[in-house]
């Protein structure tokens, strides 16, 4: 019973592991056409970055103009302890930055276009699926950032 089990178990395995081929893009047609969502998808969360970014742009000038005014006239135009809460969460924006550290999604779509360039159109599409995930990760970097910048807006505006 148990030997027949161990048989049947590896020949699955086997059929699946020599199916999985079957699935994999062969012609740079069916790359191109595999890699299409993939690459709408990942503008589409570049879009979303874009307006992240000139978001948390904008409320960056108002923490920078409020501590420039500080340095030259030696005034805060909000409360100590405000000032010091805006701070504290400026610096947690500082350390999920460094967690993350820098993008890889470039270096993956150059793999990515260089594999497909030597006709391994299946390393170019796990490429573009890595660099879909990183891009991902970095989409939500960026939202959880502009919550912590809305705070701090927010608190900067309240303590006025």
């Amino acid at each position: 019973m148990k030997k027949g089990l161990k048989i049947l178990c590896a020949a699955l395995s086997l059929t699946a592991i020599m199916s999985f081929s079957a699935f994999a893009a062969e012609t740079r047609k069916e790359y191109r056409a595999e890699a299409e969502p993939i690459r709408t998808e990942m503008k589409v969360m570049e879009e979303q970055m874009d307006a992240l970014r000139e978001s948390n742009k904008d409320f960056m000038e108002h923490f920078k103009n409020i501590h420039q005014n500080k340095k030259e006239t030696g005034e805060l135009p909000v409360d100590k302890s405000v000032w010091k809460e805006a701070k504290t969460l400026r610096g947690k924006i500082k350390t999920i930055r460094e967690e993350n550290g820098d993008s890889q999604v470039k270096n993956l779509r150059a793999e990515a276009k260089a594999a497909a360039e030597n006709k391994d159109f299946d390393t170019a599409i796990l490429k573009l699926k890595e660099a879909e995930k990183e891009k991902e990760k970095r989409l939500e970097m960026l939202k959880e950032i502009n919550s912590i910048w809305k705070q701090i807006d927010d608190l900067l505006s309240s303590g006025q």
